[in-house]
């Protein structure tokens, strides 16, 4: 019997953090003596490679890919449609999890975990759930669901069988935490641990070649970025008010950059309101994003209302590392706005409050050495609190503790 599967709808070659965050895990487990394989969906939508075989071996990690019914991610349905797709065609596949001590399943998509708890029920499989957002939550504060949904007494269902069930749940945050325990009833806090995400990115310094690369000049600028998910669960509009009201300043450019549903509203508001300060590109990877972290002056982390407890945003561990100063546009009382406060990492101003935005970003461009020492911090904090290794460190022991 081996040791581990991975069972996730995004993997390698994927180039989402929801594939590459399970990846690094998988390859760190099965460096360190684990057997481990993968059962996961066939690439497409977040891979360039369009010849990607079914099943192969890389770095030690066994990955047998499904193919399913994929539609476009831009709306609910298809979202949806994506996800009970994958889950069908994961159930016809249980039988494979019985030749694994433990399965390792993710909350993306949300329904995904059924497949685990019935192999615990039929073949006492034990399973780990690490839950990258809350559902369902997450779903009602960006309003896709309202809690009398179908689909939400389906959530609803599944999870009041997954908490009574599971081996242990692995949460990003300690708020995520005290959130499970306060609104789940049947887990238990010996099952949670904590576990943060990395950035899973090398360090790259700014260079000319960097600036070229994205049409600026060698560090002329103050660069205000925003990398990610540009989605029901993100403030855009922030954001673009502050672009707005910032648009005649020279001194200052915005670069946003990643997917999402909202990505074509940032785009048609920037041509409508001129917004030529602002530089909107698609999902970067590998150097290119390296190089623009690298020529960033500072990052925007965004989040709606009502979310506290429900997510966390993975990009900000990239900026922590990175050197970034942080400009979190968050509920003040988000675990993010804190720890910025308390850290002295960046600055934070409210949801909605564009104008606070943009003095935020002037007062940071003003006193560049108080946002150096930011930036300093900020990479003191990853390497004390967040990095790579420290997030293996703690999958290893919860895994030794299941498997052996």
């Amino acid at each position: 019997m081996k040791d581990i599967l991975f069972l996730c709808q995004f993997f390698y070659p994927e180039y989402n953090s929801s594939a590459t965050l399970p990846f690094d895990t998988a390859k760190y487990l099965a460096s360190h003596g684990f057997t481990v394989d993968a059962l996961v969906g066939y690439p497409k939508e977040y891979s360039a490679d369009k010849n990607t075989k079914v099943k192969e071996t890389v770095e030690g990690v066994g990955i047998r890919r499904l193919k399913y019914l994929q539609l476009k991610r831009t709306g609910t349905i298809g979202r949806l449609i994506n996800y009970f797709s994958f889950t069908f065609i994961a159930f016809l596949n249980i039988f494979r999890l019985k030749g694994y001590k433990t399965v390792i399943v993710y909350s993306n998509p949300p329904v995904l975990p059924l497949v685990p708890i019935i192999a615990k029920k039929l073949f006492g499989t034990k399973f780990v759930f690490v839950a990258y957002d809350v559902y369902p939550e997450v779903a009602y504060a960006s309003q896709s669901l309202t809690p009398t949904s179908l689909i939400s007494r389906v959530m609803n269902l599944i999870n009041g069988m997954l908490y009574k069930n599971v081996d242990c749940v692995v949460t990003l945050t300690d708020e995520m935490k005290d959130f499970l325990l306060k609104n789940r009833p049947g887990l238990t806090a010996d099952r949670v641990t904590p576990i943060a995400n990395w950035a899973h990115e090398k360090e790259s310094a700014p260079d000319h070649e960097a600036y070229k690369r994205f049409g600026y000049k060698d560090d002329d600028q103050f660069i205000v970025s925003y990398f990610g998910n540009m989605g029901t669960c993100q403030d855009v509009e922030t954001m673009l008010e502050a672009a707005e009201l910032l648009k005649d300043d020279d001194r200052i450019r915005f670069l946003f950059v990643g997917h999402g549903n909202k990505k074509d509203a940032v785009a048609l508001r920037m041509k409508e309101r001129g917004l030529k300060n602002v530089q909107l590109l698609n999902f970067l990877t590998g150097k290119d994003f390296q190089q623009a972290v690298a020529i960033s002056s500072c990052a925007i982390v965004s989040l709606e209302k009502g979310l506290i407890g429900t997510c966390a945003p993975s990009k900000y561990y990239s900026y922590l590392q990175g050197g970034m100063p942080v400009l979190t546009v968050v509920e003040k009382e988000s675990y993010l706005a804190k720890e910025v406060r308390e850290e002295k990492i960046g600055l934070t101003v409210e949801i909605g409050d564009g104008k606070a935005m943009a003095d935020a970003i002037v007062d940071m461009l003003e006193h560049p050495q108080e946002c150096s020492e930011m930036g300093k911090r900020a990479k003191k904090l990853y390497s004390e609190k967040y990095s790579y290794e420290i997030a293996m460190q703690k999958y290893g022991e919860v895994i030794e503790g299941l498997v052996k």
